[in-house]
């Protein structure tokens, strides 16, 4: 029964380490295997930008209703964006545009809609390994087993003087700290003696935070169509003022020359 007890307080760390806990068989001296790993993270950050696009085209015959509106998910430069102009173009000539202009860019907007950080654990490695047997008097309950990961530990840990607690510790005997799950917490009875046997791995942690910065790029274009006999870009008023006051001044100077 024994035998049994033993095998079922054994659990293998990942590391190698086979932990062990103390079985209740009324003896007062008794021993443990505790492992632990000790992690340190060296993290590389990486930023990058994804850009992406709302690319809006919309097509009319001067200043009547918009007879082709599309908004591709593409930059304005995309293949998907020049042929829709041309089927653009094809609707206006169908409803009777002979010429055309454009397309213009009526609007523009950058914004930053997420940000999302991935993090990868490129590798892991073992820099050293600690050993060491410390012994504890009850009444005490340390933490013993499978400690688990940690994120730090305290080396020459101090010995208790009530006479019960960490007795002795020697060299290679370190304290994990911030581990999780933590191990189990094992009463020593008055006056028993637990020798315990811990493995300690020192791991780097070597890792990339991925930070992905996402843009989107809104953009309006239109393309506007004219009918046969519509001037395409009409005369600016203030050429037509321009041209008004020549003929004025020309007018005045015939009639002053008395013709």
């Amino acid at each position: 029964m024994k035998l049994a007890l033993v095998f079922l307080a054994a659990a293998a760390v990942g590391f190698g380490c086979t932990a062990g806990l103390p079985v209740s068989n009324g003896n007062t001296i008794q021993s443990a295997a505790s492992c632990a790993e000790v992690d340190t993270i060296v993290n590389t950050p990486v930023t990058q930008r994804l850009d992406t696009y709302a690319t809006e085209l919309r097509a009319r015959i001067g200043n009547g209703a918009f007879l082709y509106d599309q908004t591709f998910a593409v930059a304005f430069s995309d293949t998907t964006v020049q042929n829709a102009i041309t089927t653009a173009r094809g609707v206006l000539s169908g409803a009777g545009a002979v010429n055309f202009t454009g397309p213009t860019q009526l609007s523009s907007n950058v914004s930053q809609v997420s940000s999302n950080t991935v993090t990868v654990v490129n590798n892991t490695v073992t820099t050293n390994t600690l050993v060491g047997t410390a012994s504890y008097v009850g009444p005490f309950s340390p933490s013993v087993g499978a400690l688990g990961i940690c994120t730090g530990y305290i080396a020459n840990p101090p010995l208790s003087g009530s006479g019960s607690g960490l007795i002795t510790a020697p060299a290679g005997y370190v304290i994990p700290t911030g581990c999780v799950p933590g191990g189990t917490s094992y009463p020593i009875v008055s006056g028993g003696i637990l020798f315990d046997t811990l493995t300690t791995a020192l791991v780097t942690v070597n890792q990339t935070a991925t930070t992905t910065n996402t843009f989107r790029t809104t953009q309006l274009y239109e393309l506007d169509g004219f009918a046969a006999g519509v001037p395409v870009t009409p005369a600016p008023p203030a050429l037509l003022l321009t041209l008004t006051a020549l003929l004025c001044v020309g007018l005045f100077l015939l009639c002053s020359a008395g013709v």
